[in-house]
């Protein structure tokens, strides 16, 4: 990225601090969090990352965390989950111990319409923080999936990509069933919460087109009406709503993290006209665009 680019851009990473492109579609990549975090003083920036998923697992130590305009403060053993395009930060207490798994957007979506996606949907489109318990099952199958990753990584042996996409599975699974311990769960698995992970995979990579509801059926295979009644079963929301949503989400992280100028994030979020961008948020905000930055100023000069 160029420095011109870096100011007007909330930080993309592959990896944080590694600003070349990772486009492998069976990309996998697990580190320790004192790898990288200990040599930034247990600080990690704002930033995301285009096109990758991570799973921050702290088994010992704590971390402030923020994701989007959400903070959190947790303690370990804890699961934090990333998806694709949140805007995140960390600040771990010193000596924190733990893994960073991160897993191309490709990768995730071999399991879209299958029955996987009744159980991860959720963990690729929303962040979320899943408190383990210190003595338990979950736990011991975290720290035991966590350490087969690594050792496939340390040796390039005979199947090593499939046996990291099993590996991931069971490491997805344990984080759904440690939440449904929880009490985490809106909904259980089930055949409408597949469709309702497909709607959301394709409001994440469509919103910016400004896709109708009708073209969000059709590439479901299913009726507007069913569509919606779906949604408002499970989301509490019209699909046309849960568009909006995601689109002025996606303004509200131009105007606090970047410094581009309104005509341009307009534009990049697919508005035709400046005027009319200025219109539809404050309409879904209450207040024009300018004035939310005015009162949600984010520092983004370079120190």
């Amino acid at each position: 990225m160029t420095a011109n680019s870096v100011d007007k851009s909330i930080p993309q990473y592959g990896l944080y601090g590694e600003p070349g492109w990772i486009d492998d579609p069976e990309f996998i990549h697990i580190e320790d969090i004192r790898r990288r975090s200990s040599a930034l003083g247990w600080v990690i920036g704002a930033h995301r990352h285009g096109r990758l998923f991570q799973l921050i697992c702290i088994d010992e130590g704590a971390v402030e965390v923020h994701l989007d305009d959400r903070v959190a403060n947790l303690e370990s053993p804890c699961v934090i989950t990333i998806p694709t395009g949140v805007v995140h930060s960390f600040r771990f207490a010193p000596e924190s111990e733990g893994a960073v798994v991160t897993l191309a957007d490709p990768l995730l979506l071999e399991t879209e319409g299958d029955r996987a996606l009744a159980y991860f949907g959720a963990l690729f489109t929303e962040p979320g923080c899943i408190p383990f318990a210190k003595r338990g099952l979950e736990r011991s199958r975290l720290k035991m999936v966590l350490q087969q990753l690594k050792d496939e990584f340390a040796q390039a042996q005979s199947g090593r990509g499939l046996m990291c996409e099993w590996l991931i599975r069971i490491l997805l699974m344990t984080i759904y069933r440690q939440q449904e311990a929880n009490g985490q769960l809106a909904v259980s698995a089930s055949a409408p919460s597949v469709t309702a992970g497909q709607l959301k995979f394709l409001i994440e990579r469509n919103f910016k087109n400004h896709w109708t509801v009708e073209q969000y059926a059709n590439a479901i295979g299913t009726t507007v009406s069913r569509l919606n009644r779906l949604s408002r079963s499970l989301m509490n929301q019209t699909v046309r709503q849960m568009i909006q949503a995601r689109l002025v989400l996606e303004v509200k992280r131009r105007l606090i993290y970047t410094r581009a100028t309104l005509d341009e994030i307009a534009a990049d979020m697919g508005f035709k006209e400046p005027g009319y961008f200025s219109r539809y948020f404050k309409r879904a905000v209450g207040v024009p665009p300018g004035r939310f930055r005015n009162e949600n100023n984010f520092d983004t000069t370079a120190e």
